[in-house]
């Protein structure tokens, strides 16, 4: 769960400022909706609109860009520059324009913005605040929220009469760097506006977005070098992923360094500035001190240390805000809601995207829906090889059955090379794939549905990784095992197409053994 929520005095800001189209209504208002939407990521804009076209009045607000983080700045990007960074005749000038006119529209939201006010939906660039904080229960009449446009027109009040939802996102880690000038220092919005590229760059952290970078960075000629504090690359990840990876790495001419941080720059002044989207950077180079006693000079710094959420809250699996920490019995405040970033659920735009249905549904229809299936949120790092993962590590696995008062040895893994599989001794691929299994208890009684005719005694796949090409494409039946809890006495009877690399699935399935497995026990033929 994410950290305790905002405390009450602490206002809640819709994203970050930026120019854009004016706000749909910039006189000074005193208005009542049925619900007020602040935050404008993917999920956001998908709550508002499913809300507006369910009936209801809604405000919307973000003080950014209707979208969010992932089609401007994110996914979208940086993916169209992994892609064109793996063609032969690779153009950063190519992707560059492809990004700025047929991505971003120029960092411009006004198309999103009139397909939000086509659902019915009002909307406010601007900064909204919440009478109370997010945890605060509403007054009898609704939630105040105060909004200031980003236009400088008057601050409006807006009463939200039914509910609150909550998705202001998250932001980069700016971790600081002693002498390092803010000329030089890059982040993934530098990267993804760059009309050109520096000749070499040094990026500073090795979890998803460094590396996706430092890939595609490299594929362009830049020549980059890899600072990781800790001991391996993707440390969120199976060890063998992160060795995978740094030794595609090496092999591509990236500079991975491990265990490795900056202690010192020696920075000369700068002659002259040129100007990139309104950001000063200096021409010269920096020399960077190490702590493992090497050196690099180098044009531009990139710190890629990772996201935190803006204003962080408890929510409970049906995304409603708590006044307090899940351990510490927090219970739902009426009326507020919260999805993405700020929930701890998983920095994916599908997160939010699957959250916003759950909060959309329960508030439409009067009634909880199925809640939020926070056991089986998938993540892809779109390196090469990918890296891919859903539900439980091994280790979280133990961890989680004894807390429940089980057993560790309840739970089993199964590990295969797709080396070994005959589509990955024609590709010659170098890869892996992870099964985390549960062999205790009833499966149909742990959410696989009663009354489906069928009971299975035995174990269900609770987790699993895949590192090798082509991972998060194998990891979709991977997820709808976990995420329906799929027995895997049923996993073992499938007829995985053949040759292919997912096939390897049935072959760790294999290796749990029968007493893992279990036996369906449903009817069998006549006799």
């Amino acid at each position: 769960m994410a950290s305790p929520s905002t405390p009450a005095s602490t206002p809640i800001p819709a994203s970050i400022p930026t120019s854009g189209p004016m706000s749909a209504t910039s006189v000074s208002v005193s208005r009542t909706v049925d619900a007020v939407v602040i935050g404008l990521g993917p999920g956001g804009e998908d709550v508002a609109a499913r809300l507006a076209r369910g009936g209801w009045s809604v405000l919307a607000v973000d003080e950014h860009l209707v979208g969010g983080e992932c089609p401007y700045y994110g996914c979208i990007p940086s993916k169209m520059m992994l892609h064109e960074s793996r063609r032969e005749d690779a153009s950063w000038a190519r992707v560059a324009r492809r990004i700025r006119e047929e991505a971003t529209d120029h960092w411009d939201d006004r198309v999103a913005v009139e397909r939000l006010l086509g659902t019915g939906a009002e909307f406010v660039h601007g900064r909204a605040e919440i009478a109370g904080g997010p945890a605060t229960g509403p007054a009898s009449d609704g939630t105040r929220v105060t909004v200031t446009p980003n236009d400088g027109g008057a601050r409006q009040t807006w009463t939200a009469r039914r509910a609150v939802v909550l998705n202001t996102g998250s932001e980069s880690v700016r971790i600081p760097v002693p002498g390092l000038p803010e000329a030089v220092t890059w982040t993934h919005r530098d990267v993804v506006t760059a009309e050109t590229l520096p000749a070499s760059l040094a990026i500073v952290g090795g979890g998803p977005v460094g590396c996706e970078l430092a890939q595609a960075l490299a594929g362009f000629g830049v020549r980059v070098s890899l600072l990781v504090r800790g001991e391996r690359l993707l440390s969120g990840e199976a060890p063998e992923a992160g060795e995978l990876v740094a030794e595609r790495f090496r092999s591509e001419g990236i500079d991975v360094r491990t265990g490795t941080e900056i202690s010192r720059v020696q920075a000369g002044e700068a002659s002259r500035y040129e100007t990139s989207h309104g950001i000063p950077a200096s021409v010269g180079p920096v020399d960077l001190e190490l702590t493992t006693g090497g050196r690099l000079t180098v044009d531009r710094v990139l710190l890629a240390t990772g996201r935190v959420p803006r204003d962080p809250v408890d929510v409970d699996d049906w995304c409603r805000v708590l006044d307090g920490a899940v351990a510490e019995g927090g219970q739902p405040v009426p009326g507020r809601y919260a999805i993405g970033d700020m929930t701890g659920a998983g920095p994916f735009t599908h997160t939010s995207m699957a959250q916003a249905a759950v909060v959309a549904d329960q508030l439409l229809a009067g009634a909880a829906p199925r809640p939020f299936p926070r056991h089986a949120v998938p993540r892809v790092t779109y390196t090469d090889p990918e890296v891919a993962a859903v539900g439980l590590s091994e280790g979280e696995a133990r961890k989680a059955v004894e807390h429940g008062g089980g057993d560790a040895s309840e739970v089993h893994v199964a590990r295969v090379d797709l080396g070994a599989s005959s589509r990955g001794w024609i590709d010659e691929v170098r890869g892996h794939l992870t099964l985390v299994a549960r062999a205790e208890g009833n499966a149909d009684e742990k959410g696989t549905g009663k009354g489906s005719g069928t009971r299975t005694s035995g174990g269900v796949l609770i987790g699993a990784a895949v590192v090798g090409p082509h991972a998060g494409e194998i990891l979709g039946a991977l997820t709808v095992a976990v995420h329906a809890r799929v027995p895997l006495a049923e996993l073992a009877r499938i007829p995985w197409a053949y040759p292919t690399l997912h096939r390897s699935i049935g072959d760790a399935i294999a290796q749990f053994g029968s007493d893992v497995i279990g036996a369906e026990s449903g009817a069998g033929p006549a006799s």
